[in-house]
């Protein structure tokens, strides 16, 4: 975990084979100056080791309630991107309380079992299969993670739109448009169904719109957070 700066807190929650440093660690820089940021791996990534095989959604939502406390902050900010977006729908959707506000990147709220072969064969960046993770066993760790994340998303995220209505705090929802990994629709989707959501289609960004677009994503996240807050 990495802290940096003051003010309201912000969690940073990264996606499935990356690191938040890889993930975060420009945008929270940059914010930092005008907020505490807290950056993690998620359990199994990174530098967090995961001793009982518990890799998914659930967990990582409950291990970032756990970071929060360890920290002593109650309510924060939380950004997440792909599977850490996931995770923060999935725990908000049974408690939104924790969240002062919401930004989700390239997210769904629900999964698909028939897609798990396609993602487990389907092609994935040289700077994530590159990426060494201290809590790994080898060059080949990523593919052991890409297998579990891909059945739980598939198997485990399912939040409904009764789930998503309770998620009232004020909400950016982004996905670039040449997104080959979440379909756009789940996008739309998430942006009707979140009573206070915006949303924000990048151009000329795929997956991962903080790395593809930094900028312009980080203007309109400055942007978004002033307003919300203003509200807090």
């Amino acid at each position: 975990m990495t802290e940096r700066g003051s003010g309201v807190p912000v969690l940073f929650l990264h996606g499935g084979t990356g690191t938040g440093d890889l993930d975060w660690g420009a945008v929270a820089d940059r914010l930092s100056r005008r907020h505490r940021t807290i950056v993690v791996d998620l359990r199994g990534h990174g530098l967090s080791p995961d001793d009982d095989g518990a890799i998914g959604v659930v967990r990582f939502g409950l291990d970032a309630l756990h970071v929060l406390r360890a920290v002593g902050v109650p309510r924060a900010v939380m950004i997440g991107f792909s599977v850490g977006g996931n995770t923060l729908l999935k725990l908000l959707a049974r408690d939104p309380r924790p969240a002062l506000a919401l930004v989700t990147i390239g997210a769904s709220s629900r999964g698909d079992a028939s897609r798990v072969t396609e993602i487990m064969n389907g092609p994935w960046p040289s700077y994530l299969t590159e990426l060494e993770h201290e809590v790994g066993h080898g060059p080949e760790y990523w593919k052991d993670l890409r297998a579990a994340l891909a059945h739980d998303w598939a198997h485990n995220l399912a939040v409904d739109d009764e789930g998503l209505r309770r998620i009232s705090c004020p909400t950016l929802v982004c996905h670039g448009d040449g997104d080959r990994i979440q379909q756009l629709d789940y996008a739309h989707h998430l942006a009707a169904t979140l009573p206070a959501a915006e949303l924000y289609v990048v151009e000329n960004a795929g997956h991962a719109v903080q790395l593809d677009q930094p900028d312009a994503f980080a203007d309109r996240l400055e942007e978004f957070l002033a307003r919300a807050l203003a509200r807090v």
